[in-house]
């Protein structure tokens, strides 16, 4: 280090260190375009196009508003590491009111991205496990709830601290300084774990629930007995449920992922360890990609949630011959409303279907000519009221 009119400056960054930087500058810009667009993309389809045409986005469950301030987190905690531009050019960190901005974008996109990820977690897990209805309220005061918290841990430590380096130099770029360890863990890294143990444990039992390992009664969660009614119907589904529930996984997956290493990394720089910028940058890459996985994993696993096709759906269901047969017709417009069936298919067993929550598909195990159980996947709105006996899917 060297001094300059009376103040410690650190060392310009190598090269080494400028390389590092730019990586994680440009998986944040990747999270950035990615998000932005999908934003875009989904406000565009929900204002601009009219009603009837070929592409259209609708808030069937409330997992749309947690997914869209997922989005919107993703975008700030995008911004706050594209801002490392700077560094790479000045070739270190000046404590300046950019600076403040960048720890600031910094810890509300982390704090809401963990939050948003945790509250997705338990709308899903309670929706499938305890067949819990809310009204939308529920959720926009959950969203509320996220950013007046994060206001108030910005704000108060910034009153707090004020005149302060609250937020300043943490050697690679901005954020909450050494000078205030309670905070950095009480007030950020704190919500990453709790939201990391939350998906593992929501998503677990998700798991075994979709498999049918186990079931909830009167609210009681017990393990699947041979005696409990319909277990033959499930069973023929099996694949498909391991499929679901394997896609469930890749939730906590994910996001451990993109936390674990800058978790370890900086938990070690807490603790006075010398970590080498090597595995700072690989740390920081995988968490500046948080905007791009989440966008790809929903994307992926959860259709329902981007803007889709709606006036025009694929019924499929298994033929005599073991072949699959896929047609086309018009979705049904009202409520808890189905097509007609097949003349080969006899009526479903209405308490086995599964309903996926975002107001795609409902999967009827129904018995064909031969009296083989089979599965029906049929397109369908959210079930109006909370009683219904459909086994949830989110």
């Amino acid at each position: 280090m060297s001094t300059a009119g009376g103040e410690t400056v650190d060392p310009p960054f190598d090269f080494n260190v400028r390389l590092g930087i730019v990586f994680i500058i440009e998986s944040a810009s990747l999270s950035a375009v990615a998000v932005a667009s999908l934003l875009v993309y989904i406000a565009y389809s929900a204002v601009a196009v009219r009603s009837g045409a070929s592409r259209s986005w609708k808030v069937s469950t409330h997992v749309h508003y947690y997914f869209v301030n997922l989005l919107v987190s993703d975008l700030i905690q995008a911004i706050g590491g594209i801002m490392d531009v700077q560094w790479v050019v000045d070739a270190r960190v000046t404590e300046n009111t950019l600076c403040t901005v960048q720890g600031m974008f910094k810890q509300m996109g982390d704090v809401g991205v963990a939050l948003s990820t945790l509250s997705i977690a338990l709308h899903t897990f309670f929706v499938l496990v305890f067949r819990w209805h809310s009204t939308p309220k529920i959720a926009l005061v959950v969203i509320a709830f996220i950013w007046i918290f994060i206001a108030l841990i910005v704000g108060i430590s910034m009153a707090t601290h004020k005149g302060q380096d609250y937020y300043g130099n943490t050697q690679y770029w901005c954020w909450i300084t050494e000078d205030f360890g309670t905070q950095r863990i009480a007030l950020e890294y704190l919500w990453l774990w709790v939201a990391a143990f939350g998906n593992i444990i929501c998503y677990f039992f998700i798991a075994l629930v979709i498999k049918g390992y186990i079931l909830v009664d009167a609210g009681r969660i017990r393990r699947r007995r041979r005696s409990d009614p319909n277990l033959d119907a499930m069973s023929a589904s099996m694949s498909r449920s391991s499929a679901i529930a394997m896609q469930m996984l890749f939730y906590p997956a994910v996001y451990l992922i993109a936390v674990f290493p800058m978790s370890v990394v900086r938990w070690l720089a807490f603790s006075g360890v010398e970590v080498p910028f090597a595995a700072t940058a690989v740390a920081s890459v995988l968490f500046s990609s948080s905007g791009l996985l989440n966008v790809l994993l929903f994307s992926l696993t959860r259709p329902g949630l981007v803007p889709n096709r709606n006036p025009i759906s694929t019924y499929a269901h298994e033929m005599d011959n073991g072949s699959r047969f896929s047609y086309h017709c018009q979705c049904c417009q009202r409520r808890n409303s189905g097509p007609s069936l097949p003349s080969s298919v006899v009526s479903p067993r209405s308490p086995d279907h599964v309903y996926d929550g975002l107001g795609d598909w409902k999967h009827y195990p129904v018995t064909n000519s031969r009296g083989e159980v089979v599965t029906l996947s049929v397109p369908h709105s959210p079930p109006s009221s909370p009683r219904s006996n459909a086994r949830f899917v989110v």
